[in-house]
This record gives C-alpha cells, sequence and structure tokens, in this order.
C-alpha cells in the first residue's frame, strides 16, 4: 500500500506538468493588421498574464483548456479557450475595433469631452464615413454624411467646383460660411476643401450656441473641428491607397436635330404671322443631311465635349513610433476637363510628429502642404455661347475654314462665338497656387487634473496667375471667300496675377479638472491673438508682337495697353476664453462658456464683442428608475441657449472714411489725377450676431446597435449689414454707401440622425445610418431696405434669402377680347400665347 503511494506522489507532478503549455502568438487590429503593442492577455479568472511587445507579440504559460482574455483600450475584448496538443501553441488574434468605445471622446473646442457628457449638439464624422471616395474635395465628400449640413456642389471644370457647406441654412444676406479649424488651427475654406479624406481621423461638427460660442465671433454658422491622424506606437505601416476613374457628365440637354429645329423655327414664325424661314426643298436637304457646308446637323455638346474625362489619386502614409510616434503622407490627384486641354493637378503632404519626453510633457508638430497647378492650352469660351449654337450652325466647313453659315445664311455673331474657334484660338492660362500650414504645440501635465497647452501656427498661401487672350484672324466667308472683318481680334493681352497671404496665430489655455465624490468639474481658460496680411498686385499689357510670347515687358508699354493695380489689407484679432463643465453623478450635466473678441475691423469704441452660451442635459438612463429597462442604454435630453458673433462680412476698413484716387478729370485733352470721397465711415459698425436656442435629445438602444439623435432649433441673426436708403443730396454710388447693422433673418429647423450597427458571424460587421433635416428660414426685417433685387432673385421680409423673382404665367389667352382686357403685352401677342 505504501508504495503504491509513492507512484501516486510521482505520477501527480508528472500529469501536472503535461497539463501546461506554453502559448505564443500575435496581436494584430482587423482593420489594418497593424501590430498592437500593450494589448492584455489574461487568463480569465485569475491574476495571471502579460503584454504584447512593441511588435505585438506575446508569450504565456498556460494550464489546458484556460480561457485567454484579450483587451486593448479602443478594441472589443476578445475570449479564446487554450485547446491543442503538445507543450507549445500559437495562437494568433485579430481585434476587431470597438466603435462605441471610439466614439466616447469627442473633440470640441480648445479640448475634448466624453460623447456622453457633451450637452451641445455635436455631430462626429469618422475616417470610414469619407475614406476612399472618388472626389475632388472634402466638402464633396461630406454630402449626406451628417444632418443640418448643406453641400452644394454647382457646376464647375477643373480647378473649380469644390462646393459650399452651410450648418442649419444661410444665417445672412451675405457669406453663411462656417470656421473650419484643423488641428487646432483655425484656417480657410480652400485649406479645408484641399485636405485628404485619407489623412483625418475624425470631424467634429458643432452646430449649436453652447457648442461653437467658445469659438465666439467666427462660429456664427458652425465650426468644423478636423483631426488628422497621428502616429500610432509600434512598427512602421505603410498604407497605399490609390484609384483611377473616369467622369462623365451628370446631365446635358438634350438638344433637337436639325431638320426637328428648322420645323420649329417655321411652325413660331408661323405663330407670330411671319413667312416660314425654310421651304420644303430646304426642309429635305436639312433632313438628308445632302449639304453640310450650309445645312449641318450638329451636337453642339458632342463637339464641344469629351464623353469622358479621366481622374485619379495615388496616396501612401507611413505611421508608427515609439516614444516620438510620426505620421507622413503623400497625394497626387489629377483631373482632366471635358473640355481637352484643360488639366488640373494637386499634390499634397502632411507630416504630423509627436514626442512624449516625460509623463508631464508632449510636443507636437503639424505640418501640411498643398500645390495646386492648373494648365489651359485653349482658350475660354463661353456656356452661353454654347447654348446659343444651333443645329443648323456649320463648326467647320469642308474647305477647312471656320463656319461661317447657319442654315444657309452668314451669321457673323454665331461664327465670331463658335466655342470650337476659340478652344483652338482664342489663348492659354494656367495659375500655380501653394499653401504651408505648420505648427508647434506643447502640453504640460505638472499636476493632477491641470493641463496646459501652448500652441504657435503659421499659414502661408501664395498664388500666380497668367492669361494671354491671343489676337485671332478674321473667319473666311464660305460663300464669297472674303474676310469677314468683324469676326477678327486684333489685339492681344497678357494679365498677371499674384496674391499673397500670411496668418500668425498664438494660444494658450489651461484646464483644471477635479472629482469631489459624485461632483465632478472642469474648468478652462485662454488667450488667443492672430494677425493676417494679405497683397494682391495685377499687371497688363496688350498689343505683344506675338502670341508666343510670355514676358509682361514684350507688350506696348503705351499708357493705353498698361493697366497696373493693387491692394494690401490687414486685421487682427485678440480673444480671451473659458468654459466651465459639471455633472452630478454623469446624470445632471452643466456647461457654460464665454468668449470676449476684440476685432481691429471696428472703431476702438465698439471693437469688443462678448459671446455667452449656457447649456444643460439630463441622462435619464442614470437615474434609478430606467434599472430595468435593459433595451434602452442610454436616453439623454439636452438644451441650450447662447449667442454668437459673425465678422466675415465686414470689410477691414469700413469704420474709416475711405478716399479715392486714380482719374478725377481731363483738362487741356489729358488726364489728371485726383482724390475724392469714396465711402463714409460707420464708426458704431458692429458684429452681426446670432442668438440660438437648441433642444435635443441622443438616445441608443438594443445593446447600442441602434442610436438616434434629434435636434430642434431656432436660430435668429440680428444686426445683419444692410446699405439703407441715403440721401441723393450725397451723390454716393452703391459701392460708395455706408453700410449699418440692421437687417434680421431666422432660421428654424429640426434634426433627425438614425444609426444601426451589428455583425455577421465573426468577420463581418455592418453600419447603416441615415439623417433628414428641415430647415425653415425668413427674412425677418430689412429696416425699410426692402426688396432686393438681384437678377431672377429676391430679398424681401417674409421671405427666404434669394426667393425666385421673376414672371409668373397665368394660362394661355383664348382669344383676342382676353388680351385687350389684360395688362399691356406686346403687339405680337395672340390667343394661344403665354399670359
Amino acid at each position: 500500500m505504501r508504495k503504491n503511494v509513492i507512484y501516486f506522489l510521482l505520477f501527480v507532478p508528472i500529469l501536472l506538468f503535461a497539463q501546461n503549455k506554453t502559448v505564443t502568438g500575435k496581436v494584430t487590429a482587423a482593420s489594418d493588421r497593424a501590430p498592437l503593442p500593450g494589448v492584455n492577455v489574461i487568463v480569465k479568472g485569475t491574476t495571471t498574464g502579460t503584454q504584447t511587445d512593441f511588435d505585438g507579440n506575446y508569450s504565456l504559460q498556460v494550464s489546458e483548456n484556460a480561457v485567454l482574455q484579450f483587451s486593448y483600450v479602443g478594441f472589443k475584448t476578445k475570449e479564446v479557450k487554450v485547446v491543442g496538443e503538445g507543450n507549445s501553441l500559437s495562437i494568433n488574434i485579430l481585434l476587431k475595433e470597438d466603435t462605441q468605445t471610439l466614439e466616447e471622446v469627442v473633440v470640441v473646442g480648445y479640448g475634448t469631452q466624453k460623447k456622453a457628457n457633451l450637452t451641445g449638439s455635436v455631430s462626429t464624422v469618422k475616417a470610414d464615413n469619407i475614406a476612399n471616395k472618388p472626389v475632388t474635395s472634402l466638402a464633396n465628400a461630406l454630402q449626406g454624411v451628417t444632418p443640418g449640413v448643406t453641400v452644394i456642389s454647382r457646376p464647375g471644370d477643373v480647378g473649380g467646383g469644390k462646393g459650399s457647406i452651410t450648418i442649419r441654412g444661410r444665417g445672412n444676406l451675405g457669406a453663411s460660411s462656417p470656421l473650419y479649424v484643423v488641428d487646432g488651427v483655425p484656417v480657410g475654406g480652400d485649406d479645408f476643401q484641399n485636405i485628404n479624406p485619407a489623412d483625418i481621423e475624425s470631424i467634429s461638427i458643432l452646430k449649436d450656441a453652447a457648442a461653437s460660442s467658445i469659438y465666439g465671433s467666427r462660429a456664427a454658422y458652425g465650426v468644423f473641428l478636423v483631426t488628422t491622424k497621428k502616429g500610432n506606437k509600434g512598427e512602421l505601416k505603410v498604407q497605399l491607397n490609390s484609384y483611377f476613374g473616369f467622369q462623365k457628365p451628370t446631365f446635358h440637354d438634350e438638344k433637337v436635330n436639325a431638320y426637328q429645329y428648322a420645323t420649329l423655327i417655321n411652325e413660331a414664325n408661323t405663330n407670330a404671322g411671319k413667312k416660314p424661314t425654310y421651304d420644303e426643298a430646304t426642309l429635305k436637304i436639312i433632313k438628308e443631311g445632302s449639304n453640310p457646308d450650309l445645312y449641318p446637323n450638329n451636337d453642339w455638346y458632342d463637339l464641344v465635349y469629351r464623353a469622358s474625362a479621366p481622374i485619379q489619386e495615388h496616396s501612401i502614409s507611413l505611421s508608427g513610433g515609439g516614444k516620438t510616434k510620426y505620421y507622413v503622407s503623400g497625394t497626387f490627384f489629377n483631373q482632366e476637363s471635358l473640355n481637352k486641354g484643360k488639366d488640373f493637378d494637386r499634390y499634397s503632404f502632411r507630416a504630423n510628429t509627436e514626442r512624449k519626453f516625460s509623463d508631464m510633457f508632449t510636443l507636437g508638430t503639424n505640418v501640411s502642404f498643398v500645390q495646386e497647378n492648373f494648365e489651359r492650352t485653349i482658350g475660354n469660351y463661353s456656356i452661353t455661347d454654347l447654348n446659343r449654337m444651333t443645329p443648323l450652325t456649320v463648326a467647320k466647313h469642308s474647305d477647312g475654314t471656320w463656319g461661317s453659315i447657319t442654315g444657309g445664311k452668314i451669321s457673323t455673331v454665331l461664327a465670331t462665338n463658335n466655342p470650337l474657334r476659340k478652344m483652338a484660338e482664342g489663348g492659354r492660362g494656367h495659375f500655380n497656387s501653394k499653401t504651408l500650414i505648420a505648427s508647434i504645440k506643447g502640453n504640460l501635465k505638472p499636476i493632477e487634473g491641470l493641463d496646459i497647452t501652448g500652441m504657435l501656427s503659421y499659414k502661408g498661401w501664395n498664388k500666380e496667375e497668367s492669361n494671354f487672350d491671343n489676337t485671332v484672324e478674321p473667319i473666311i466667308n464660305f460663300k464669297t471667300k472674303e474676310p469677314i472683318a468683324s469676326t477678327a481680334i486684333t489685339t492681344n493681352k497678357l494679365e498677371e496675377k499674384w496674391k499673397t497671404d500670411h496668418t500668425l496665430t498664438a494660444q494658450a489655455y489651461a484646464s483644471y479638472q477635479k472629482d469631489f465624490d459624485l461632483h465632478f468639474a472642469k474648468i478652462m481658460v485662454g488667450l488667443q491673438y492672430e494677425d493676417y496680411q494679405y497683397k494682391y498686385l495685377l499687371a497688363s499689357r496688350t498689343n505683344f508682337p506675338t502670341n508666343s510670347l510670355e514676358a509682361i515687358n514684350a507688350g506696348s508699354s503705351s499708357a493705353e495697353s498698361v493697366k497696373n493695380e493693387g491692394n494690401i489689407s490687414e486685421y487682427a484679432f485678440f480673444s480671451q476664453f473659458g468654459r466651465l463643465n459639471y455633472n452630478y453623478d454623469g446624470k445632471y450635466l452643466l456647461e457654460a462658456n464665454i468668449r470676449f473678441d476684440q476685432s481691429s475691423k471696428f472703431h476702438k469704441d465698439s471693437r469688443l464683442g462678448i459671446f455667452p452660451s449656457f447649456s444643460a442635459a439630463w441622462r435619464v438612463t442614470k437615474e434609478s428608475f430606467m434599472e430595468d429597462v435593459k433595451w434602452l442604454n442610454n436616453l439623454k435630453i439636452r438644451a441650450s441657449w447662447g449667442e454668437l458673433g459673425n465678422v466675415n462680412n465686414v470689410g477691414n476698413y469700413d469704420f474709416y472714411d475711405a478716399l479715392g484716387i486714380g482719374t478725377a478729370t481731363v483738362l487741356n485733352e489729358g488726364k489728371v489725377d485726383g482724390v475724392w470721397p469714396s465711402k463714409l465711415a460707420n464708426p458704431s459698425l458692429s458684429w452681426e450676431t446670432v442668438v440660438m436656442t437648441n433642444i435635443g435629445l441622443d438616445a441608443s438602444l438594443f445593446d447600442n446597435k441602434l442610436t438616434v439623435q434629434v435636434d430642434v432649433f431656432d436660430k435668429l441673426t440680428k444686426d445683419i449689414l444692410l446699405v439703407l436708403p441715403q440721401p441723393k443730396e450725397l451723390g454716393l454710388g452703391n459701392k460708395e454707401q455706408v453700410s449699418t447693422n440692421a437687417g434680421k433673418v431666422s432660421n428654424k429647423g429640426i434634426e433627425v440622425s438614425l444609426g444601426y450597427n451589428d455583425a455577421i458571424g465573426e468577420d463581418f460587421t455592418y453600419y447603416i445610418s441615415g439623417n433628414l433635416s428641415k430647415i425653415w428660414n425668413e427674412i425677418t426685417d430689412l429696416k425699410g431696405a426692402d426688396n432686393q433685387i438681384n437678377g431672377n432673385w429676391i430679398n424681401k421680409v417674409g421671405e427666404s434669402i434669394g426667393s425666385f423673382y421673376m414672371y409668373e404665367a397665368e394660362g394661355l389667352f383664348k382669344d383676342q377680347a382676353e388680351i385687350d382686357a389684360h395688362a399691356k403685352q406686346s403687339k405680337a401677342t395672340k390667343p394661344g400665347d403665354i399670359k
């Protein structure tokens, strides 16, 4: 018996040893297979564990059938059971991003906040929502992504048509552009448009006053906060994105052919009591197409435009690092026009670095450079002229001369405006622009809860543009073979422009936060100074010896041939701002913001603007009476009020008396320079002010799979700049009259956003989202300056901004008696005409 016990005791350690295994492997991100350093690998139910190294590798001694837990911030925890033969086992793990966790922290003005603790209306756009879209600008990538944001992409050729953005409708009678802030640096709309979507980590869109008022006078129409990608700790990761495609027109008018056109012309003449233009014999020639030199059948869209044009983009990025993290990217974008001979290139470079010197101090730099080149080897033409071309207008005759015939007759107007001739012989042009944005940012955390940040940034922009209009030989009359003198362009012209601006911005802000049992408070205060300078020069000369010269001094130096102009401009802002956050037990949230802005655009007595906001939120699902409601994960009700300012419609020197200089009169057959009053001063000129109230709701349901966001807002813009009626005795033209803070515009609306995410199995996840917004825009006061008509649009009290203003058809005239009884009509008006 004793012998058996010894055998048993010897056998137990051998058995236990056989049950232990060495498990090794590598943990990577499921999205891009990048290694994840610092992942916690723990045997479930124990304290035994380890962390992955710099390359995502791990090694751990575990027992048979143990369960390993892999957890990492921003990723979903994964559990794996250790099963397999032998004493060693390899288990590689793919961790999926936890989108709910990633969205918990949202970038706000001068800091971040947990999404659950937001009291203002903020929409977030993640990189996945805008990446890999074949678009020409960032604005176009944002179409339909979030409610309340309107992106209008008007028809445009290469080098333009980047789109315009408004948040919650147009708020005034001028520009209603939002403020753009990229990595803490205020930038212009073009700078925002030129960011490569692949470089973006996230975008926060601040919509209401509570979220935006920390930016004061710059944020009346919302704020876009862009955070570009930073490097992650780990080995070098290289990412390549590339696409090549073709663009086609989304819509072309369908034009009638030559025979249909001739038939309709005859019908119109007959209805007007005139003789038909084309007889039966001519109609037969047109229908058969037997004489294209006199009666062609042209589709001018097909002649002028290509069926498609190539577009391509290629980008590469490198990221990684240890104590110094880095992200470097380069992008090439090319777009050709539907008009062969126009080409647009954009080169982008970005380098973001961050060095953690200690637990207390971090230093980071952001540098971006964008160069845009546009080359036009053809002349310009008018879209209006293109649409006036008829199918019976000859483009080019069989003898090689430019078309001079329309419908069998000479037409000098259509011949002169022939788009193909203008493209081939009209001239050439190009522009080149360069933008550099660089910043350095330091962050110091001397004690727990205290965070001090300082940033210095510089933005420089330079654009050179050149356009040469050729002399053009006259068109030859196809019938007489003689030149048509009126179709010639006898004077050539070279015009060169140079524009540059520089912006220097300094920011410093500090925040302190503290928990007191169930109470949490955070305060932030800061300063910002911005200095902007702009310079513009234009030089132009005519009468160059040939069309091939590029030097401005090759043109005529006579006074009539030379034109020069230029301008310099500058402004400065100095601001102080602060924010206070408080919440009790994560249930009741309060926030207050205030900003003091001073702008050199105003008289010293009207220079200060004060912009406060207040907001509160109630997280209903944190209440004890909601504990049994398992299907509702989060319900938060928000309310806010605040004031914002707008300075974009104010000139840099509008509060000064302006003097005009130049040629004032002619004496003794010679021009005489002079100085004269040009614009009256308005020392009381001040900010346009936006007052906004917002009520919102955020909800997550069914294990956070369904998300809902609803906002209702009332936004009133007051003190809008208007040119009020002036006494005629002042002798002032429209551009010389003084602007006054007077108008009011109301925007009321509702925004709804829904999102649903789920997974099918282990390897397939999906996300579906949709949004809806409705805005009611109305001009409520113009202080007597009503009925402002601009072409086919009107600004009128009671109507929305830019309402259509044109004749409205009341039907058709039935008989002559109805014509006689109606308002005055043309003598040619007949029964059947539009009244």
